[in-house]
């Protein structure tokens, strides 16, 4: 299967369709490898770039479990769980917030440190 070049999503999108529809269907099973990212470039037509980028749409809604072995299909059932609260996906959003929290914090920590350390200066010149 190739991509459609009429196709208005783009290449990586048509490859995750693809292989969102064979592991919901039955095709690909669960527990059994989805493919190899050279083998699934070749059958697409596609970078292997942008293969890896399918495989990590598929990672997200909890379609695909990577491991060092390579890619399987999960149960569509536990992927539906995936959008829930407490999933992977979820976990990832908070992860990311947190980060963000955090450099928001550190800033601010150099931010306070730079007005003591000016006032300090100011309480010596004073006395």
């Amino acid at each position: 299967m190739t991509i459609a070049e009429d196709d208005p999503r783009q290449p990586y999108e048509q490859a995750a369709e693809t292989l969102r529809r064979e592991i919901r269907d039955g095709v690909i099973r669960p527990g059994h490898k989805v493919g190899s990212v050279r083998d699934l470039a070749s059958r697409f037509s596609i970078s292997p770039t942008t293969v890896q980028k399918a495989l990590g749409v598929l990672r997200d809604e909890g379609l695909l479990m990577t491991t060092g072995r390579g890619n399987y299909a999960r149960d569509p059932e536990q992927a539906a769980d995936a959008g829930r609260p407490g999933s992977a996906a979820d976990l990832s959003e908070v992860l990311r917030r947190l980060e963000h929290v955090t450099s928001q914090l550190s800033e601010l920590r150099d931010r306070v440190e730079r007005l003591e350390a000016g006032n300090s200066g100011r309480a010596d010149k004073n006395q």
